[in-house]
């Protein structure tokens, strides 16, 4: 096969000009943003994918006799399953009516993980944890550290005056970019197909993830249930609790490897990288049973209030690319100590799916 990048070419990875200035900044600013939210709900929410849609238990089976380019890290122990919780959010800062279009994401905490090399971190290594992020689009608008931090100063500033932010973002050089999102589908949660967007190591090569439908019933749901002027305000997370009632859901978790940083740029999240002339591979399968309540309220409580998710949870293997990665770092830890400031709770590091209600 063409030769692939590994993930620890010289050319990866680059500090870009005051990226601990910048990253501070970000942190004041997130901060900013839970307080302006705290003051019209009297709660203390995430920076970011505020609105808890459903979680949902299942596991995560790791496909048997990979080629050696996917036998990676967490992916090298085939045929083995794992348990795995997931969290369905809207992605913007605030509660957000469903009827609105916007980017979808989700979070995977896979338990019970271990594999050579060790953990990215103490608290990895305290609960063996494998922490996997997604949204509803390949690419990521934020781009950058740069552009992130001009993106959520306009976020912040004008958090209560929506319709400034747009016409500032409309002045902005990439303004077809940051008004993407607004275009996106939307549809059933399960019938989306959810992207990593920026890039992670993946053993000796660097990859990004996605989580791709492959129940024929989710198929089915691509395009004839989507939401309108007439749906609910909370109709992603009815569709969802009618959806686990009675159907299971499955995905195909695939990987993209890298073979040419030109064209598949590490540091620059808004250029998706190509799904014809770079395919995804299936590594492992994600099933999601029926019969549970995926809106149950200690459920959602309890992942809201006492738990967090960080792409820095996990193994070295699996070590997050870039400087939008090397943020969520410590912008993650920030947003979590706010979290425990202004509800007064402690976030729990949960190493069983057990803890979770």
């Amino acid at each position: 096969m063409p030769s692939l990048i590994r993930w620890d070419d010289a050319q990866i990875d680059l500090e870009i000009e005051d990226e601990n200035i910048k990253i501070e900044k970000l942190h004041d600013i997130i901060n900013k943003v839970q307080e302006r939210n705290f003051a019209r709900h009297r709660h203390g929410f995430r920076g970011t994918h505020v609105k808890t849609q459903a979680i949902v238990k299942g596991s995560m089976k790791i496909a048997s006799n990979l080629p050696e380019h996917l036998s990676q890290g967490l992916f090298s122990q085939e045929g083995r399953t794992f348990q795995i919780a997931m969290r369905y959010a809207n992605e913007p800062s605030f509660l957000q009516d469903d009827r609105v279009p916007g980017p979808r994401g989700c979070g995977m905490k896979v338990f019970n993980v271990d594999g050579a090399g060790g953990f990215l971190d103490a608290v990895g290594e305290r609960t063996h944890v494998q922490d996997f992020t997604f949204n509803n689009a390949p690419l990521l608008e934020l781009t950058d550290l740069p552009t992130t931090l001009e993106i959520f100063t306009l976020r912040e500033r004008y958090f209560d005056d929506p319709e400034t932010l747009r016409q500032k973002l409309s002045e902005r050089k990439d303004k077809d970019l940051q008004f993407a999102p607004t275009t996106l589908p939307n549809q059933h949660f399960m019938a989306y197909t959810m992207y990593s967007q920026s890039a992670y190591r993946y053993g000796d090569y660097i990859a990004k993830y996605a989580l791709f439908p492959s129940s024929e019933f989710q198929n089915e749901l691509t395009g004839t249930c989507s939401i309108s002027q007439d749906s609910s305000p909370e109709q992603h997370s009815e569709w969802l609790r009618e959806f686990f009632r009675s159907h299971e859901a499955k995905f195909d978790f695939r990987i993209q490897l890298c073979h040419d940083i030109n064209s598949q740029s590490v540091e620059d999240c808004s250029k998706a990288w190509s799904e014809s002339e770079y395919l995804f591979e299936t590594v492992a399968e994600v099933t999601l049973p029926k019969g549970q309540d995926v809106t149950n309220a200690e459920r959602r409580a309890f992942w809201d209030d006492h738990m967090s998710l960080n792409v820095w949870y996990g193994l070295n293997a699996h070590r997050p690319l870039g400087s939008v990665n090397r943020l969520r770092k410590t912008l993650y830890q920030a947003s979590k100590k706010k979290r425990e400031e202004i509800n007064a709770i402690k976030i729990k590091e949960v190493s069983s799916i057990d803890e979770i209600p």
